[in-house]
């Protein structure tokens, strides 16, 4: 019955990931291409993005009459698009649409409709300018391997050659051809363009030395972080069966509905087409070349391209279409979520609580704000909370070395797991000594080294470190769509080093009241005489970042409120402030997803829904800091014999 069940789910996911593959045969291979569908303004499986936001202004309308057609207003001379992902099967296609302009000027790059693939190279049809009634723009691409071309766009403009004026867009179509197109269309071909531009365009590595040693240090991360769950699980799986079948099915359940919904929540775009883009990359250049300069995509840490990588290596392997490659993508994040969800029972349970365990796993698992971030937006921070709650409950478990080599690859995965380190490294300096800070420091940096071999070879010594430079510079607004104190008193888009009162800038600001928080969390670090004591330490870290620092985006409240998670039975108060927490956490990202979704952007000014959050977020901020100020009783002394046995009997039982 099992071997019946899991092939036909086997078989479902097949057809769905190949179902626009075997459209091909029809009319259109564009997705709403006839512009007929959409929601509040907003057309669906088409996403607007410009060079300078404020400069543009993007429409869809619709009648039965007329049908649907996109819309470009520049305002003054910009770059403006819409996009759709699009990967095509080797084939000859016809790409045309619909074309009108207004106003567009006569040197400039005019209305017109392109293809663009991974690497950055951008096929474009003829352009129209001045003022033309509706035109059919076409050209014929002929792809000669799957996962060239990754998006279909309809522009005003170009890349290097913005313009101003109006144009509008509609009948957008990419259709299979049978037979090469008469001389005289206007035509490319791919394989010719990158024979031809060879010099100019970034060549694979087929060094196999150089792949072989990217899959030896992938798995030995995933070993590591493999052996550091294998811990925390080991006191639940060694009580036996009964001890993990129902959280273990229960989560199944759960992943196997997230999964279903990655089909029908296409997530935020350009979030998505940068992985899909990064994931073919990694998987065509290999690791030494996806850091080199002129790729379309931002760097980002070689941790977060293991995965991508993989991804884009079974995407060459089944060639699925663009909807099917991107829950590809996405399928990663929705496996760290089972385990973290896992993660969190077996940290539980204690005792043969199971029932107090389940419940404290399912506040991870069913809670809206944290599905909505990893299945709605398409978010990966699941991939990047696993290895930090895990490397928590090591380190305050008193399994330290492990513990700060899940760290390391929370770190590599992403940057932002930076700011949970200091009380984890407070934690370790006055409860196992200078000579297990240093056995850890050790740990912690050869893993690092592990991890960023194979992206260093070729590369100067301080490559890495321009890497984390540069992600730390990618952003410069004191709020990045998050509800936060720096949105609060007017930071919302507007750049960081914009002055906020007398001569001091967001970013002064924010930095310093990040220290502020920081020595608050270091105190309550040191009065801790409990595990459940130091993870409050650790959420109030982790909130007040999100809350103060700048340039923090709307879904990096993800990290605390997975690290309240474990106390947040603890008490009735706490409990309380968890579901508050996650509250504000799912309007802030449903508030920015629908901007995003619109083409909008933030006023200019604090408007009633950020006030509202942000001052309910500060305001769970302060009382979760005074409770645990209160709450947490000094220690007697750290070298007291009675505290350290007490702390090794609450460390076992965590």
């Amino acid at each position: 019955m099992w071997r019946f069940i899991a092939v036909a789910a086997l078989a479902m996911c097949a057809s769905w990931l190949y179902k626009p593959i075997c459209a091909f045969a029809e009319t259109n291979l564009v997705n709403n291409g006839e512009l007929t569908a959409g929601f509040d303004g907003a057309p669906a499986d088409w996403y607007a993005l410009s060079s300078d936001r404020k400069l543009s202004k993007f429409s869809w309308t619709y009648t039965p009459a007329e049908g649907g057609a996109l819309g470009i207003s520049n305002l003054n001379s910009n770059y403006a698009s819409w996009h759709q992902a699009l990967i095509l099967r080797p084939g000859i296609y016809e790409i045309s649409a619909d074309v009108r302009v207004e106003g567009a000027q006569p040197r400039a790059g005019g209305a017109n409709i392109a293809i663009s693939t991974y690497d950055g190279i951008r096929l474009i049809s003829a352009h129209l300018h001045g003022t033309t009634g509706w035109q059919t723009l076409s050209f014929f691409l002929k792809e000669d391997r799957w996962g060239d071309s990754t998006e279909l766009l309809c522009q005003l403009g170009v890349a290097g050659y913005p313009d101003t004026g109006r144009a509008s867009f509609r009948n957008i179509k990419v259709t299979a051809v049978a037979s090469p197109p008469s001389r005289g269309s206007r035509g490319f071909d791919l394989a010719l363009v990158r024979y031809h531009y060879q010099d100019q365009i970034l060549q694979p590595d087929g060094r196999v030395s150089i792949r072989a040693t990217g899959v030896v240090s992938g798995l030995i991360l995933l070993g590591l972080l493999g052996w550091a769950l294998g811990v925390i699980w080991r006191p639940g799986l060694a009580a036996g069966r009964s001890a993990w079948m129902l959280p273990a099915g229960l989560m199944l359940a759960i992943t196997a509905v997230k999964f279903a919904a990655l089909f029908h929540f296409t997530g935020f775009y350009w979030d998505i087409w940068a992985k899909t883009n990064r994931a073919l990359l990694a998987a065509v250049l290999g690791p030494s070349r996806i850091y080199d300069p002129g790729l379309p995509v931002d760097a980002y840490p070689p941790g977060s391209l293991y995965l991508l990588w993989l991804s884009g290596w079974i995407g060459r392997l089944i060639e699925p279409a663009a909807n099917g490659f991107r829950v590809i993508v996405e399928t990663p994040p929705l496996i760290a979520d089972l385990f973290i969800g896992l993660t969190l029972y077996f940290a539980a349970w204690r005792d043969g609580r199971g029932l107090r365990a389940i419940v404290v796993m399912m506040l991870f698992a069913l809670n809206p704000a944290l599905i909505f971030d990893t299945v709605v937006w398409g978010q990966s921070d699941s991939i990047v909370a696993l290895p930090m709650i895990a490397a928590a409950i090591l380190i305050l478990t008193g399994r330290y070395r492990l513990g700060w080599s899940a760290a390391a690859i929370a770190i590599l995965a992403k940057p932002q797991a930076i700011a949970f380190t200091p009380p984890l490294g407070l934690w370790t300096l006055f409860n196992a000594g200078v000579g297990e800070c240093g056995w850890s420091a050790g740990a912690f940096l050869g893993t690092v080294a592990i991890g960023i071999m194979p992206y260093q070879l070729g590369h100067s010594w301080d490559w890495i470190i321009n890497v984390y430079k540069d992600l730390g510079t990618r952003f410069s607004e004191a709020s990045v769509g998050a509800f936060n104190f720096m949105g609060l008193v007017g930071g919302m888009g507007t750049p960081d080093t914009d002055k906020i009162f007398g001569g001091v800038s967001y970013s002064a600001l924010g930095l310093s009241l990040t220290c502020a928080v920081y020595l608050i969390a270091s105190y309550l670090i040191w009065r801790a005489r409990s595990a459940r004591a130091a993870m409050l330490a650790i959420f109030v870290a982790l909130f007040g970042f999100f809350m103060f620092a700048p340039r923090m985006h709307e879904r990096y409240l993800y990290y605390p409120i997975v690290f309240l998670i474990p106390i947040a039975l603890e008490s009735g108060f706490l409990t309380s402030m968890f579901a508050v927490v996650s509250a504000t956490f799912l309007f802030n990202l449903i508030y920015i997803k629908h901007l995003s979704d619109t083409s909008s952007y933030f006023p200019d000014h604090p408007n009633a829904a950020l006030i509202a959050a942000a001052s309910i977020n500060l305001a769970v901020f302060f009382a979760v800091t005074a409770y645990g100020l209160i709450r947490t009783p000094p220690p007697a002394g750290r070298g007291d014999a009675a505290e350290g046995a007490a702390l090794a009997q609450e460390t076992n039982r965590m």
